[in-house]
């Protein structure tokens, strides 16, 4: 888990405890049953001291921010700010940072003691999905001329959904190729997570089962340093992506 800031949710825990309670709710969850089905998943977050300190200010933050905040999350995080136990996390930043910490949990506090906003009613959040498979090689047809290959290096998720990592291969111009394996060097093109399903109409699957080179410690270093790199991205904007980075890359 990172942090990258001083505020409540500047926090990869404290940032997934809200997606998820934000979800469970907008799924048709009551805030308590939300709250209760979120603690049963965080058994290992409430094991560790400073990880359920940062869990119980996200929940009582976010209950806020929705209209829901309930007794037991507002005690309980006013008794975490009040106790002063959240800045021992703290000790060893500087102490500009820790003012500005304690400034974020004093705002918290305000907010939990006053009055709560609306509720807020949510929608259910569209996830993410993809039909690839680690190992397939595709075409994305960018216009009547212009075609790229690429292969899917990985599937992922979170509660956004599922995503496939690609890496571009290079301009495909039509000839049938049996692919068995690719190199490390096959793999040194733009990567790109793709963050909604593939569009049937501009994406033709080629080959799938392909070997794909083992992920070390020399793939990671060697795919950190590709010199023209790509982004998380979405397959509406991918055309535009496309076109930006095509000749960058000298593909024409």
């Amino acid at each position: 888990m990172g942090v990258w800031g001083t505020g409540i949710f500047s926090d990869d825990l404290a940032a997934d405890t809200r997606d998820a309670l934000t979800d469970f709710i907008a799924e048709g969850l009551t805030t308590e049953e939300a709250t209760q089905r979120l603690l049963a998943e965080s058994a290992d977050v409430l094991s560790d001291e400073d990880d359920s300190i940062v869990f119980w200010l996200a929940v009582a933050a976010t209950q806020w921010k929705l209209g829901r905040l309930t007794e037991s999350a507002r005690d309980k995080a006013v008794q975490i700010i009040d106790s002063g136990a959240e800045l021992r996390r703290w000790e060893d930043a500087g102490t500009a940072e820790i003012n500005r910490r304690k400034k974020h949990l004093a705002k918290l506090r305000e907010k939990l003691l006053g009055t709560q906003p609306k509720l807020r009613k949510l929608k259910r959040r569209e996830k993410s999905s993809t039909d690839f498979q680690a190992g397939d090689i595709a075409v994305f047809h960018l216009d009547d001329r212009t075609a790229v290959r690429f292969c899917v290096l990985q599937i992922w998720g979170d509660r956004g959904g599922s995503y496939a990592d690609i890496c571009l291969l290079g301009l495909d111009h039509g000839q049938p190729r049996k692919i068995r394996a690719l190199s490390l060097s096959d793999t040194l093109g733009p990567h790109y997570t793709m963050v909604d399903h593939e569009p049937a109409d501009t994406v033709t699957l080629l080959c799938r089962g392909v070997r794909l080179p083992a992920r070390t410690g020399e793939t990671f270093a060697a795919w950190h340093t590709i010199p023209i790199r790509g982004h998380a991205c979405r397959w509406s904007d991918f055309p535009e992506a496309l076109r930006t980075v095509l000749p960058k890359l000298g593909w024409s």
